[in-house]
């Protein structure tokens, strides 16, 4: 029987939230990574040609989509990437960037390539801690589910980017299977006392217009909203802002 590895969990818990394309940039430190990846039936890795374009391409999928992920190599990729990660922080975008990592066997005690030729690698971690709202460097097998889930999940309830860092050699290293995707995946509870108070407040505004206009930004649809049935509610017109380039 195959073992089941920490690469695999990764693997299968991008899968149940819907990704069904990785973009990636193949490097040293993420090769068994992505072989995991690849081995899962229901993804596909779309290869990039830096890293500064596979975390832009991550940025529009989610757009599209809800939610991407973009794969690279430790510092000499991460670094780049962190570009697109900063542009889908600012616009509430769910991408969750993955870096490969040094070997944790190795304790920081040779120089390593792809890195600032320091023996400390923690500054990626404490970079991507600003740019995200979820930053999460594995550095055993048993932590991995608990890590894993929690990033996830913050990413997809803030809408914000997050971090998950793999060293190369714990990607294949064992690991429990994941349970339901359910706890991922459920919405934050509502506090019914101040949802009815913020209605009725609404409502009391509303009912002293004559003719109200809902205006909205382009944040709206990753914010779930529901516009199509409250405009229809209400009866009044909306106003939509596009998202303008630096340009225009």
């Amino acid at each position: 029987m195959t073992t089941f590895t920490v690469g695999d969990y990764l693997a299968e818990r991008l899968a149940q939230i819907g990704i069904r394309h990785h973009f990636m940039v193949p490097g040293d430190y993420n090769l068994i990574l992505l072989d995991k990846l690849e081995a899962h039936p229901q993804l596909t890795g779309i290869g990039c040609t830096n890293e500064l374009n596979c975390s832009l391409a991550c940025e529009g999928y989610a757009r599209a989509h809800g939610v991407s992920v973009c794969v690279v190599t430790y510092s000499v990729g991460a670094l780049s990437a962190f570009n697109g990660i900063g542009s889908a922080y600012a616009e509430n975008l769910p991408v969750i960037l993955v870096s490969g990592a040094p070997n944790t066997n190795d304790g920081g005690r040779h120089l390593l390539h792809h890195t600032l030729g320091e023996h400390d690698f923690s500054y990626q971690l404490d970079m991507a801690r600003r740019l995200t709202c979820a930053a999460v460097a594995i550095r055993h097998a048993s932590q991995a589910p608990a890590l894993i889930d929690g990033a996830i999940a913050k990413a997809l309830r803030a809408s914000k980017p997050a971090y998950i860092e793999l060293p190369t050699n714990l990607s294949a290293e064992p690991c429990v299977r994941p349970g339901p995707v359910s706890a991922l995946l459920a919405p934050a509870p509502s506090d019914g006392a101040a949802l009815a108070a913020a209605v009725a407040s609404v409502a009391k505004y509303l009912a002293t217009k004559q003719k109200p206009v809902i205006l909205v930004g382009p944040k709206l649809q990753r914010a779930g909203a529901q516009l199509v049935r409250l405009a229809e509610a209400m009866g009044c017109a909306v106003v939509y802002m596009h998202e303008a380039s630096v340009n225009d």
